[in-house]
């Protein structure tokens, strides 16, 4: 047996341990409950709402409330103060920082001990152990794995920034040497000459496997592939086996991501890794959702989203779900976030076991007349148009406009190419064309232009999403352009970037 065998062998074994402990959902979820509530019991904000260790869910369910980040932000400030025992026993000096989708305000995520080695640890190692499992014959444990990850900064006591940075800076060493570039680089604060460095040392290393958001992994190997003056990623990396993935969804890169490994990508991975857990990750290589991690220190609930719009917060468990309805997931968990809305509104795929897919965010999808156009219509719909026209797309984002001169409404649609359309009419109106046929509620709105009026698009040019980010100072990490823009202000400023350089369709 030689080396790289046996290291393979041992590696499987210790995750072995990780994948026991994801079986049984139901039960795992019962236990996770029962932890958490012992813990909730001994902090000041269980107290509030006289939690005992004992307490049943349904009467957890009655008596505490469904939290936004507002809802907890004032214990959350408290807790980075020095206070102790706020929302979770002890101190907590660890927080990702994360603005979601680059809102103007940063969220501050509390991350315990607990949290990163029960949950975020765990939750990776169980998503190695499955790739490995339904890989065999993986190679990846031979060569190097390239993270992007974000920065850190400490003020006294307390360390804030991405939580891919906490994670690389705290990781296991066996983990941590395998992985480039070194953790000391998540103090480096200066995005851009960061990214150089860090494409600087992956050029010449043999990269087996890519970790990151979809959008800045591209901008790496970009920078990798002009730096050794090459056109082939597998020239410079030729044993280059899997990407995981997570963020954003992945389909609309996927045309740049084939062009780019020359129509041979590597193995796509799923992860729903987000500062306020990792919650799921895809278990085998057809991807038909991912795998809800119900083990590792967090208690779910669901709301129908339709009952969420209406402000109807009628929470379930996780037995109670069923297939292909949408769902906004509410967490408990060991960091301190009771019955708290990430944002995410997910699907589930399959019930046993309890798969799931994002389709959209709670902030983020149109309903100007009762349309109701998630971002994964968005995503879906923007793919096919750019397979059927030929061209592809860098960044992207939608927003409800108008009234038009008849009064009516649309959707306006920004837009970065990447490869352009031979006719922008042809792409508008192919666009518009697949939305209809994905959402039905906005086929029955664009009947004969009535009620809504066609999409418009605004083509704007290279690097407009990237200076935008550079203007909000969002480069890297986890930082991601929102498909649907709420907010106005976000809108006016990409226009004052795009200045005259546009095209209006």
């Amino acid at each position: 047996m030689n080396s790289f065998t046996l290291i393979n062998k041992i590696f499987k074994s210790y995750l072995q341990n990780y994948f026991n402990l994801n079986n049984g959902e139901e039960g795992n979820q019962q236990l996770v409950f029962r932890r958490l509530m012992k813990l909730l019991s001994e902090t000041k904000y269980g107290k509030q709402f006289n939690i005992n260790p004992d307490i049943s869910y349904e009467e957890f369910k009655k008596i505490m409330p469904i939290n936004t980040y507002d809802d907890l932000k004032e214990q959350i400030y408290a807790m980075m103060n020095g206070e102790v025992d706020v929302l979770i026993p002890g101190k907590v000096v660890n927080f990702a920082k994360s603005s979601g989708t680059t809102s103007d305000f940063s969220k501050f995520i509390p991350i315990t001990d607990a949290m990163m080695k029960e949950n975020h640890f765990a939750g990776g190692s169980m998503m190695i152990y499955y790739y490995l499992n339904a890989n065999p014959d993986s190679q990846m444990l031979k060569g190097k794995h390239l993270v992007i990850f974000g920065s850190l900064a400490k003020e006294n006591d307390v360390t804030n920034g991405d939580l891919s940075a906490h994670i690389s800076l705290n990781l296991p060493y066996f983990a941590k040497i395998k992985r480039i570039p070194s953790p000391d680089l998540v103090w480096d604060s200066k995005w851009e000459a960061k990214f150089r460095t860090i494409s600087k040392i992956s050029a010449n290393k043999n990269v087996t496997a890519m970790y990151g958001v979809p959008s800045w992994c591209l901008k790496s190997i970009e920078q990798v592939l002009l730096l050794k003056n090459v056109n082939n990623i597998h020239d410079i990396w030729p044993d280059f086996e899997v990407y995981f993935h997570g963020g954003v969804n992945i389909e609309p890169y996927l045309p740049l991501y084939k062009q780019i490994f020359n129509d041979k990508p590597p193995i796509l991975w799923e992860t729903y890794n987000a500062s306020e857990g990792f919650f799921a990750t895809q278990d085998n290589l057809v991807n038909n959702g991912m795998r809800l991690l119900t083990s590792i220190g967090v208690f779910y609930e669901f709301i129908d989203f339709q009952d969420f719009i209406s402000n109807k917060m009628n929470a379930i468990t996780l037995d109670e779900v069923e297939l292909n309805k949408n769902y906004v997931i509410v967490v408990s968990a060991l960091n301190g976030l009771w019955r708290y809305i990430v944002g995410d509104v997910v699907q589930f795929t399959t019930l046993n076991p309890y798969r799931l897919k994002i389709v959209g965010r709670t902030s983020q999808y149109i309903n100007i007349a009762g349309e109701e156009v998630m971002i994964d219509n968005i995503e879906k719909a923007i793919l096919q148009a750019c397979k059927i026209e030929h061209c592809s797309v860098n960044e992207y984002t939608v927003f409800a406009d108008g009234p038009d001169d008849n009064n009516r409404f649309f959707h306006h649609w920004i837009i970065e190419f990447n490869e352009s359309p031979n006719d922008f009419i042809s792409f508008r109106n192919t666009l518009d064309e697949q939305l209809q046929s994905i959402n039905s509620d906005y086929n029955a709105k664009r009947y004969k232009d009535l009620i809504l009026a066609p999409i418009r698009i605004t083509v704007a040019p290279k690097n407009t999403f990237y200076n935008w980010l550079r203007s909000k100072d969002k480069l890297g990490g986890q930082n991601k352009i929102p498909r649907v823009a709420k907010n106005y202000t976000m809108i006016t400023e990409l226009l004052n970037i795009i200045g005259d350089d546009y095209k209006l369709i």
